[in-house]
């Protein structure tokens, strides 16, 4: 502030002021942006995992009556979602049309599944 009011003295116009505040803006806004910059770098470099060089493939043989025991398993599995979807949407089963089902990720913070439970409440 002591510049500009080295550089206009007491009085400042209105133009000058106006030149002072987008000045100030500008430089805020330029270093909001560098410190966005070094979040995203320090994230980048946070997130960075080794590379496991040697990869190792196991294999084991199922019978068939494995697979099949897991495929009942899997058609019970969505016959159950299928059941509570329907008995949520106060539908019956034949109006449900599930495209996908994946397994949600059991390593959430307690934030985010209280966020998902929040979502699956809300109406």
């Amino acid at each position: 502030m002591g510049l500009f009011l080295a550089m206009y003295g007491n009085d400042v116009k209105l133009s000058e002021a106006l030149f002072i505040s987008i000045f100030a803006m500008i430089v805020v806004f330029i270093v909001l942006l560098i410190i966005s910059y070094l979040i995203d770098i320090t994230a980048f470099f946070i997130n960075i995992k080794p590379k496991n060089k040697e990869v190792v493939r196991v294999e084991s043989k199922l019978s068939e009556t494995n697979v099949k025991n897991d495929n009942k398993n899997e058609n019970d599995t969505v016959v159950v979602i299928a059941a509570a979807i329907a008995a949520y949407l106060g539908t019956s089963v034949d109006n449900v049309r599930i495209k996908s089902i994946r397994r949600v990720n059991q390593n959430d913070s307690p934030w985010t599944e209280r966020g998902l439970f929040a979502q699956i409440n809300k109406k």
